[in-house]
């Protein structure tokens, strides 16, 4: 049966009513939806790298598992006509308790990696954790910067290299260093060598056809630098970012790192101070003895060590292990809600990492905009429902958490 000529014009009117677009990212309603996106913009060698874990990939899947295990406890008929989102990290007040956790070799995502979460996090007032590791150079990234630095370091064997970082990041405005101390190797990523994924991305026969299918995410690959570890130019051994990555893999991996390494940190360093990798009371404990003003609960997002606990199930012990410390917390973070949980737990604020980089994948600045913003409404919409109108005020009152999260046998 034929529409009629007014039935047509209602629908256009309908249509234009609502709002034309072809936008998917428009239509992307969690971080899921954003994932779902960046996979299909990207060949599986890269999707993978940013999606897969270590080993079996146990870690992995318990950090959102065990986080979808904590239930809410509302309160209705509450006041929640102001809702304050805006709390202090660290001495300095976030317009909400959520940071970038530093990722490193974004760019290989196509675009330009880091600097479209970097530009995204300061228009929002949060704070971008700049990786070692990053495409880009702490300068470069810097440079577009318009919210709060913190500088993420690894333990490297030369006193000398970490000395220079640590004045470069000084000189570019990080007010936090961040001590990685969960990676004296890199944990066996098995998708990545499934796909024959390096550092930088080559073409072979194994993942030629993918590279094919994505001619967009190959082609903004060839139009930037090579990707490599730039923080480390004049210092990796040879010209080539593959060349870079065996220097650092046999010549700066530091299997000899201890304790006393974190203490000469905090000797030339001024600022805020972070032990991050961390899923036990001892650790926590030696945080504070060398001097830390906060420690940052994560198991690398499960791509180091796997069969490590998830960090929600162990966060409540070790915020009381911190006595006062500040605590970060990441691994498993997907919605608002779940940072909701982080912080009724006790943490300071949470930090995501895999959520901001599907966001570069997907659609650049905006896609990292994109996830913010859904992040920002699902927290304000979940204090809401909770009947909680200030995120410092959350507590364990607000939740239904298993009985195993609130021991110690998780996190000795």
């Amino acid at each position: 049966m034929a529409l009629r000529p007014s039935a047509i014009a209602d629908l256009a009117k309908m249509l234009v009513a609502g709002g034309i677009t072809v936008d998917p990212l428009a239509y992307a309603p969690t971080v899921d939806d954003v994932r779902r996106l960046a996979k299909g913009k990207l060949p599986r060698m890269a999707f993978d790298f940013v999606d897969g874990g270590a080993d079996a990939e146990i870690t992995l899947r318990s950090n959102v598992a065990d986080l979808a295990r904590v239930r809410f406890v509302p309160s209705s008929l509450r006041d929640v006509s102001t809702i304050q989102l805006a709390k202090p990290v660290l001495g300095q007040t976030m317009p909400m308790p959520l940071l970038l956790a530093p990722c490193g070799s974004v760019r290989v995502v196509g675009r330009d990696g880091e600097l479209s979460a970097v530009r995204a996090a300061g228009a929002a007032g949060l704070t971008y954790t700049i990786s070692t590791a990053s495409s880009w150079s702490i300068e470069e990234i810097a440079e577009q910067a318009t919210g709060p630095l913190w500088f993420q370091l690894y333990m490297w064997r030369s006193r000398e290299v970490i000395a220079g970082l640590v004045d470069r990041a000084r000189a570019a405005g990080c007010r936090a260093l961040v001590v990685t101390i969960d990676v004296a190797v890199n944990g066996k990523r098995s998708r990545d060598q499934r796909n024959g994924m390096s550092i930088p991305p080559q073409v072979t026969l194994r993942n030629a056809l993918g590279a094919v299918r994505h001619p967009g995410w190959f082609t903004s690959l060839m139009t930037g630098p090579t990707i490599g570890f730039r923080n480390l130019m004049g210092v990796a051994e040879g010209s080539s970012a593959m060349s870079h990555q065996a220097y650092i893999n046999t010549e700066m991996v530091n299997l000899k790192a201890s304790w006393d390494d974190v203490a000469w940190l905090r000797s030339v360093w001024d600022g805020p101070l972070l032990v991050k990798g961390i899923t036990s009371r001892a650790d926590v404990e030696q945080s504070r003895r060398v001097g830390a003003d906060g420690v940052w609960i994560s198991n690398h997002g499960g791509r180091q060590l796997d069969s490590l606990p998830s960090t929600v199930s162990v966060l409540a012990p070790l915020v009381e292990a911190a006595d006062g410390m500040e605590v970060i917390v990441d691994s498993g973070v997907r919605t608002g809600g779940d940072v909701v949980k982080m912080l009724g737990l006790g943490a300071t604020a949470a930090a995501v990492g895999r959520p901001w980089v599907y966001g570069v994948a997907a659609a650049g600045e905006r896609g990292v905009t994109k996830v913010i913003d859904l992040l920002t409404a699902e927290l304000r919409e979940t204090m809401i429902l909770l009947g909680e109108t200030d995120v410092s005020r959350l507590g364990r009152q607000h939740l239904r958490v298993p009985p195993e999260f609130l021991t110690d046998s998780a996190s000795v």
